[in-house]
């Protein structure tokens, strides 16, 4: 009985463990690639667009 305990809270510990790793790494990895693509946006030159006015004409009822 005791070391059935003990195989669970191991498996529970190294479940937990490898979840806070795997999610670490990807947060990581996640900061990283926008850090990378903040940088790239702040050195372009911003684009600016003009739309043509549209006029819409309608019948009232």
């Amino acid at each position: 009985m005791k070391i059935s305990n003990t195989t669970r809270l191991a498996s529970i510990t190294l479940a937990a463990l490898l979840t806070v790793v795997t999610n670490g790494s990807m947060l990581m990895s996640f900061n990283t690639v926008a850090q990378i693509a903040s940088h790239e946006q702040s050195i372009q030159t911003p684009t600016l667009v003009t739309l043509d006015t549209v006029t819409v004409v309608a019948h009232q009822s």
